[in-house]
């Protein structure tokens, strides 16, 4: 037996505390090495008195077994919660009944016995500290959140659309230059439409005044609203609606950079090293003008010359990608922070905005988010904190800095199992298992309770149009989303099959036409979240899987509710092996 088979780490995804009494604990085993897998535990301090007069460690009992929880191509991970007597534990793993996984080495008992009971080797668990338990808002796990890219969902207010409006969804060709007049009235109007189907809250992209694109990410002044979408008072309206029908709303917090026309970035255009500001950015050549030419210039030339200036060997400036509209921000110089902070807190105490989705999240330090998350909950304690990481996302989900991730990491299996028009290798079920397990055993169950789920967004292809507009293959996955803990999120439009290719294409007007909306998968839908209401089997976190012999069927069991989902286009009969 060697070292390399096992994996744990305490503290960690593999060693949490799970509420005031609970450790959850998991160990990674190469695949198939073994079935037999316990552990012992007890407290590091509790020695008792042997018939020798010696005084000897004590676990709380014999070695308990772990159950084989999930498993990946070449893993197997097994699970074990206990309730450590005295908040404290010290534990290790015994495999097959002989050996002994601990901390620092394996060590076969049948020729070292006495070491079974050595701490030295053991792992530990200091103490269940109730201040280091994963603490996202209670009410996100019952939450079924509707994406909304404002420009594009609906108009409701024709005095404040741009002078170059087009008529709604009349165009084949999509660029975030295209302005169709969407707005938060328009929003606000659909909000009861919205109520109907059973959405519980919306998370919109940026709002505020920005320059001309129709996505805003590119940020002007973050205390108010873009004009092109309203006013404030329009924005504390819609709120107010939502908040009347029961719903959350969500804003996006774009911190990592700014509009090319901030005025503190002006300011260091101007001013140089002068600026008061020139430290808040990220200058790459103090000697150099900070751009060739000035700011309204870069409006009036083409793309192609935009691309000549700004390549990514002569930008003077770091960007979000190569974006030269959008300047990098320094988020640990002191004014950028006290600015930023203010702005989180000022739309949660003047507007009661319920939550932040964070922009480029995993770009920004998590010295900043640690910061920000202080301020955020004592504005609003249960306000909910939502990074954009595309990847695995522990070292945010701690407890002290996001609530939760977009869930990226299960979108794009999903993809690969249900999408019929990807640009990525197919799954068969057995693979999809996998994959989904390794998410699943990725975060500690009260991470994936909170977590944000979807299957497209903004910045994806929709699914729609992955699915080759297979309503029926669109069913499946959202059947399959609805299924997941933590909260799920369609992406405006998704709940009628509104099609669209990567950015810009998948940002559409939204279809309002009852003859051009697909009914039946809004029906659908509705029945979903119906489902996920009624059923808490829907948010729990442990799924069985039941082995089919078929590689795309689907078969999982949640509590007292079994899912069965056929991933083709025939009839199937299936044995399903416990």
């Amino acid at each position: 037996m060697v070292f390399d088979s096992f994996f744990h780490e305490a503290k960690s995804n593999f060693a949490y505390i799970y509420d005031n009494d609970t450790i959850h604990i998991r160990i990674k085993i190469k695949k198939g090495l073994t079935k037999d897998v316990r552990l012992i535990f007890g407290d590091p301090f509790y020695y008792k008195e042997d018939s020798k007069g010696n005084y000897k460690w004590h676990p709380y009992g014999d070695a308990i077994s772990m159950k084989l929880d999930y498993e990946t191509e070449h893993h197997d991970f097994f699970f074990i919660a206990v309730k450590p007597e005295y908040k404290r534990i010290k534990y290790v793993f015994i495999i097959d009944n002989r050996y002994l996984f601990g901390s620092r080495e394996v060590i076969d008992l049948n020729s070292h016995s006495n070491m079974r009971y050595n701490l030295f080797n053991y792992f530990n668990f200091p103490y269940l500290n109730v201040d280091d338990i994963f603490d996202a808002p209670k009410w996100v796990e019952n939450q079924v959140w509707y994406s909304i890219f404002p420009e594009r969902f609906s108009n409701g207010d024709t005095s404040n659309n741009r002078d170059d409006v087009l008529p709604w969804g009349d165009t084949d060709d999509y660029s975030n230059n295209q302005s169709f007049g969407g707005d938060l009235k328009g929003i606000e109007n659909k909000l009861p439409y919205l109520k109907s189907i059973g959405f519980t809250g919306i998370y919109m992209t940026p709002i505020f005044k920005a320059g001309p694109s129709a996505h805003k990410y590119d940020t002007i002044d973050y205390y108010n609203i873009d004009p092109q979408f309203g006013t404030n008072a329009d924005f504390k309206s819609l709120v107010e609606t939502a908040h009347a029908l029961d719903m959350k709303v969500m804003l996006d917090a774009v911190f990592n950079h700014t509009g090319l026309f901030h005025p503190f970035f002006l300011d260091v255009c101007k001013k140089g090293k002068d600026s008061e500001y020139y430290d808040s950015f990220y200058i790459i050549n103090d000697d150099k003008p900070v751009l060739p030419k000035s700011p309204e210039a870069l409006l009036s030339i083409s793309r192609d010359e935009v691309k000549q200036w700004f390549t990514p060997k002569n930008l003077n400036y770091r960007t979000f990608a190569f974006t030269p509209f959008m300047p990098k921000v320094n988020t640990m110089n002191p004014k950028i922070q006290s600015y930023f902070f203010d702005v989180a807190k000022h739309w949660i105490k003047k507007y009661d905005i319920d939550g932040w989705r964070l922009d480029v999240s995993n770009e920004i330090p998590h010295t900043f988010w640690r910061a920000f998350r202080k301020e955020v909950k004592k504005a609003k304690r249960d306000a909910y904190i939502v990074g954009e990481n595309w990847d695995n996302s522990n070292p945010w989900l701690h407890g002290d800095q996001y609530d939760a991730v977009m869930n990226y990491e299960l979108l794009f299996p999903i993809w690969q199992f249900f999408g019929t028009n990807i640009n990525f290798p197919s799954y068969d079920a057995n693979t999809f298992i996998y994959r989904v397990n390794k998410v699943l055993t990725d975060y500690p169950k009260n991470v994936l309770r909170s977590m944000y789920n979807l299957v497209d967004s903004h910045d994806t292809a929709r699914i729609a149009t992955l699915c080759s507009n297979q309503t029926d293959l669109v069913k499946l996955v959202y059947l399959f989303l609805f299924s997941l803990p933590g909260a799920p999120s369609i992406f405006y439009g998704g709940e009628i099959g509104l099609e669209g290719e990567h950015d810009p294409d998948n940002r559409r007007c939204m279809i309002w036409d009852k003859n051009e909306q697909c009914t039946s998968l809004q029906t659908f839908v509705k029945k979903l979240i119906t489902l996920r209401k009624t059923y808490a089997a829907f948010k729990n976190p442990d799924f069985k899987w039941r082995k089919t012999g078929d590689s795309n069927i689907l078969v999982y069991e949640k509590d007292n509710v079994t899912f069965l989902l056929n991933n083709s286009n025939e009839t199937k009969k299936i044995s399903i092996n416990t």
